[in-house]
């Protein structure tokens, strides 16, 4: 599958989960989106260091100087079906800017598909007991 804009990627994980009703592994994964082929933007050289090596061998290290720019995130959902025929798999491009809003939708979608996870209840400390005299 393709990339969706959020709303319908939101429903597509809602719908993925709701399938799913906590019976196998979802798999979630997030990572910057990063430019490739001519979009790339070029790394600016600010300084050439040399160090020695054995004989004959010789390297440069470049450093560039320090991305600032802002990038899209990618988050991808898939089921992790074997079955490359019936894996289902979602992604989506969120922008910087639009973060704050996408997380809580997200994370409200996740919350309420993630049926299967149960709280964990709080153990009672051990009483001590009183010796009557």
């Amino acid at each position: 599958m393709g990339r969706f804009e959020t709303a319908e990627f939101l429903k597509q994980v809602s719908g993925l989960l709701e399938k799913n009703e906590g019976k196998s592994s979802i798999y979630i994964t997030q990572k910057r989106l990063s430019y490739t082929g001519s979009d790339s933007p070029i790394p600016v050289v600010t300084e050439s260091s040399s160090f020695t090596l054995p004989k004959g061998e010789s390297s440069t290290i470049l450093k560039s100087e320090e991305d600032t720019g802002s990038y899209p995130l990618l988050i991808r959902v898939t089921d992790g079906n074997k079955d490359k025929k019936k894996k289902v798999k979602l992604s989506t491009v969120v922008d910087s800017d639009k973060l704050e809003t996408f997380w809580n939708d997200y994370a409200n979608a996740l919350k309420n598909g993630f049926i299967g996870l149960k709280k964990k209840g709080k153990k009672k400390g051990k009483k001590s007991k009183v010796s009557k005299k």
